[in-house]
């Protein structure tokens, strides 16, 4: 498997590697990765997609490696996880597919495409029809998400990255 780390941070998105998905046996991690890089993507995207470089621009948040393009975005993602420990750029769920989440589906993976800001919040679903229904009732569907992921962590249904 060839994966590729990339990264898109200009339109206040950030994505890293391609996404590993987690048997039915096992518990998903909290926030979506691959071999520790956070951050899924479907392959061959051409959504203003920059290729990353993990070996110069990397920042360890949450027990995840966030690789970057450029020093400038290392800076910018840096410098929001150290306001008040809360990274905007972080996605919403952990990048799990927000409408999933918010039925309680915890294997439901965010494709970045779908990629929508709501607040502070980088929120992903799974296609964008998932997103359209996300959308229809957003602040019930965004209420419902939070709540199930931080139930499912709390309730180790969820494994958290460390």
């Amino acid at each position: 498997m060839n994966n590729r780390v990339v990264n898109v941070l200009g339109a206040l998105t950030l994505f890293c590697s391609f996404c590993h998905g987690a048997g039915a046996q096992q518990i998903p991690d909290a926030i979506i990765n691959v071999d520790g890089i956070g951050f899924a993507r479907m392959k061959d995207d051409e959504h203003m997609i920059v290729e990353a470089n993990c070996s110069a621009f990397k920042a360890k948040v949450q027990g995840v490696d966030w690789c970057f393009s450029s020093v400038a975005n290392l800076s910018t993602f840096e410098a929001a996880t150290q306001d008040n420990g809360i990274n905007k750029y972080l996605p919403f769920v952990g990048g799990h597919c927000a409408l999933g989440m918010s039925r309680g589906n915890l294997a439901a993976r965010g494709d970045p495409r779908t990629a929508v800001r709501i607040g502070d919040q980088l929120v992903l679903n799974g296609r964008f029809s998932v997103r359209t229904t996300f959308l229809e009732d957003t602040e019930r569907n965004m209420d419902n998400a939070r709540l199930r992921y931080e139930l499912a962590l709390a309730t180790g249904n969820l494994k958290p990255n460390h």
